[in-house]
């Protein structure tokens, strides 16, 4: 699960980010919103990034993600010379380009705390350490090693020897992955299967697909998510049609595996059942649907979502989904986050961007779920929680309307509309 996560220098947080999935103690509403871990303290369920257009939620998400691809791919792509970190610093003025990319997430593994962190600088690693608990395991700069624990790394032999595959610009967590080291290998497992990024755009049902065609107890579950939202469908199918792909001038052997995934994917069609209705309104029969053509676009969405959440509510992990009301009704965003702050969700974790005021219900989300970005006057980004935020030196009340007071600006995080410059739209030609 979940712990926290820093970023530095990375888009448009120019200064160091925190985001913290830790329950503040101080906070006694919502109790069952907060995981109990054995380590004595409470992890959050949920929680939600608000912010105006533009102001950075996205990239906060794009830094964990970007993370984690990185932790995965680092080696691989290190050797195949695939590299490129155009646009990663902050770009807004004339010194963040010459300094460092910071990037720490710390997380919950079989009840131990682990914390892992690097420094990008110019496409090299400036920096990497991880530490498990209260022990060390490794702490590295430019230079190399500088310390190391023994009893992970048994002899100095050892340790050079998996250092030395390691290039200045590849992980040596991730040549630790590859080199049979096993709490490596954990811990990138743990990182790339446990957190799920989705966007609340898209419109892949590639997993929802798969379950709903191998396990019918999921098809069951997905039928009963669309039930609970209102989607009126009755029922689920996945039909395989045949598909053909000659491209000019390759063969069969030729054609990259991600185009052949792809067509694959698009020949599994998504099949939803309604019932058909006589003139007094009484089922007569019902009808499959392809999903693609048939269906609204948030109810696709909703389709692409679902199983995933399904998956997540069951083995647990960390699900995020930028955008998350860009194409879902306000209550069924809503119904989304309940579904995680139920009593019964003890392993799972949701974290959402969101323009959805309705949302801001002290009745959903404690205050330390609720998250803002703002950017000030030069463009740099800056992450706030409610419980954090004082107004006037006072702190936010639990008993606050959130939504009213973050509407009229008093937490900040929304556009200023320049009502006064209205009129010189038209004036400029607009009505002409």
């Amino acid at each position: 699960m979940l712990i926290e996560f820093k970023v530095k220098n990375f888009t448009s947080f120019k200064k160091e980010a925190t985001f913290s999935m830790v329950s503040s103690e101080k906070l006694n509403e919502l109790l069952d919103n907060r995981i109990e871990m054995e380590n004595d303290f409470h992890l959050l369920k949920a929680a939600s990034i608000f912010g105006a257009n533009a102001s950075g939620k996205s990239n906060l998400l794009k830094a964990l993600g970007f993370m984690v691809a990185f932790i995965e791919r680092s080696m691989r792509d290190s050797q195949e010379g695939k590299r490129n970190f155009k646009n990663l610093t902050f770009s807004l003025d004339n010194e963040s380009k010459d300094k460092a990319t910071d990037f720490e997430i710390s997380f919950l593994m079989e009840n131990q705390i682990v914390t892992y962190n690097f420094s990008l600088y110019k496409g090299d690693i400036a920096s990497e350490s991880l530490t498990v608990d209260d022990l060390e395991i490794f702490r590295r700069d430019a230079s190399g090693i500088v310390t190391y624990s023994e009893k992970i790394f048994h002899t100095k032999d050892e340790l050079n020897l998996k250092f030395s595959l390691t290039n200045s610009n590849s992980l040596f967590l991730t040549v630790l992955s590859v080199t049979n080291t096993k709490l490596a290998e954990d811990i990138i497992k743990y990182l790339t299967g446990n957190i799920t990024f989705l966007s609340g755009y898209g419109n892949n049902a590639k997993f929802t697909k798969t379950v709903i065609k191998e396990d019918d107890s999921y098809k069951i579950k997905v039928l009963d998510l669309l039930k609970v939202a209102d989607f009126n469908i009755t029922g689920l199918d996945v039909k395989q049609h045949e598909f053909e792909i000659k491209p000019l001038g390759q063969s069969d052997e030729e054609i990259p595996e991600e185009i052949l995934e792809e067509a694959r994917d698009k020949a599994n069609r998504l099949l939803s059942k309604h019932n058909i209705y006589d003139s007094k309104g009484m089922i007569v029969d019902n009808k499959l649907f392809d999903v693609d053509s048939f269906e609204s676009s948030g109810t696709r969405v909703f389709l692409s979502l679902a199983g995933p959440i399904i998956s997540v509510l069951e083995k647990g992990g960390v699900l995020i989904i930028d955008e998350a009301d860009a194409l879902l009704h306000p209550l069924v965003t809503k119904y989304l986050i309940e579904l995680f702050n139920t009593t019964e969700n003890s392993k799972s974790q949701l974290i959402i961007t969101s323009h959805n005021s309705n949302i801001l219900d002290q009745e959903l989300l404690r205050r330390d779920q609720i998250w803002f970005v703002e950017k000030d006057e030069l463009e740099v980004s800056h992450l706030t929680s409610l419980s954090e935020y004082k107004f006037n030196g006072s702190v936010v009340r639990s008993d606050e309307r959130y939504a009213k007071n973050y509407l009229r600006g008093k937490y900040g995080a929304i556009p200023y509309i320049k009502n006064d410059m209205i009129h010189n739209i038209f004036k400029s030609g607009l009505g002409d």
